[in-house]
């Protein structure tokens, strides 16, 4: 009964994830805009995206649980590896939301938030950090993508796009040149989360008789 509760608010929190992160997403200013850090809207969209990642970490959990046992042990690698790299990602949002702000009123440092969140700005311990977690949610988010296109729980294609999305967004590598690719690498992050939810809450593949099964 736990375990079911626990799928079933976790695909609501995805819901509300991807409805979070899409809006974010057209709110956002550039990371790569002079000055964009203190628009009107750079505050408010990356609290919202703030809201979208803390709800993807617990809606993770439901996402894992509902295949566990069918995922094995590279779903459960794919899980670790997303969920502590993914958390490091939502302190960065947070920074990004609440100090980059504080930050940019100073004399001296860059005046763009990709430039103030590269090692060389003003945080380059933090920067560090945060790029190095890219890597572990990167390889963990592409596990689960495999995982669950084998597990047969969950709709595969859904499984697959998370692999897309996930690719997509390596295109940050590229700076201001990928910033497009990226976006639409998020836009399909939120669509798979979408589709799962749909599988989960509403009965379509295997997701609703595996919560029977881990009730009976």
């Amino acid at each position: 009964m736990v375990t079911q509760k626990l799928i079933r608010w976790g695909a609501i929190a995805w819901l509300l994830s991807a409805l979070t992160g899409i809006t974010s997403i057209v709110m956002a200013p550039s990371d790569f805009a002079a000055n964009a850090v203190l628009s009107s809207h750079w505050m408010p969209a990356h609290a919202l995206l703030s809201i979208s990642y803390m709800l993807f970490l617990f809606g993770l959990i439901g996402f894992y649980l509902v295949q566990a046992e069918k995922s094995g042990r590279l779903g459960s690698i794919g899980f670790v590896l997303t969920f502590f790299g993914a958390l490091v990602l939502t302190a960065q949002i947070m920074v990004s939301a609440w100090i980059l702000p504080v930050i940019a009123l100073q004399p001296s440092v860059p005046n763009t938030a990709y430039a103030m969140l590269d090692p060389a700005g003003p945080l380059p311990i933090f920067s560090w950090v945060v790029f190095a977690a890219y890597i572990p949610a990167g390889i963990g988010l592409i596990l689960l993508g495999i995982a669950t296109m084998r597990a047969h729980v969950l709709p595969r294609w859904a499984g697959l796009l998370l692999i897309i999305a996930t690719v997509l967004d390596l295109a940050v590598l590229f700076g201001a040149q990928g910033e497009m690719i990226v976006k639409l690498g998020d836009v399909a992050f939120d669509v798979a989360k979408l589709w799962f939810v749909y599988a989960l809450l509403l009965g379509q593949g295997r997701g609703v008789n595996v919560l029977a099964e881990t009730v009976a």
